[in-house]
């Protein structure tokens, strides 16, 4: 879901021209940076046999995450440190959608999101596509719209705007 997160900070950047959006664009991704680390560790493994990222992705984790990561913004103001603590905690709800393994509420938790579209979500759709990547496709318009309307009723360059929505839709199309 690489592009949904990217359409994120940039839907959060858009409309708080206060905060970094390094910091939200690195924000939309901070679980999967830390389940890199974790899975590198061999902490959270990624095969799928025994696929786990409860210590990266549960919504307690990501909470924590994301209150950890708005601290080091805390100074900035509320303006700056709220954006960046939304951004994070998009990475939770729009991995909860469509996820391999159903969410944990905690790590190691019997509790996980009801659903499981994974297999779903595979099933080829229109033109060949997954649900997967349909689904995906979506919620990636939704979410650069609002970044579009915003970015240009805030003075951002058209094309500027236009060529931010050109790649990250193509990096939904390479992913």
């Amino acid at each position: 879901m690489f592009a949904a997160h990217f359409a994120a900070g940039l839907a959060i950047g858009a409309r708080a021209r206060h905060a970094p959006m390094s910091a939200l664009l690195g924000g939309a991704f901070l679980p999967d940076i830390v389940w890199i680390g974790l899975a590198a560790a061999g902490v959270e493994p990624s095969a799928p046999s025994g696929f786990f990222d409860g210590w990266s992705h549960s919504f307690v984790s990501v909470l924590v995450t994301a209150t950890v990561f708005a601290l080091f913004f805390a100074g900035r103001g509320v303006r700056v440190w709220l954006p960046v603590w939304l951004a994070v905690m998009s990475h939770f709800v729009l991995d909860v959608i469509i996820h391999p393994r159903p969410i944990a509420l905690y790590p190691h938790a019997s509790l996980r999101a009801p659903w499981d579209l994974w297999r779903w979500g595979s099933v080829p759709a229109a033109l060949g596509f997954s649900h997967y990547w349909c689904v995906q496709l979506a919620i990636v318009a939704v979410l650069l719209g609002v970044y579009a309307t915003a970015a240009l009723r805030s003075s951002f360059p058209p094309n500027l705007v236009g060529a931010t929505v050109l790649l990250v839709l193509g990096l939904h199309w390479i992913f």
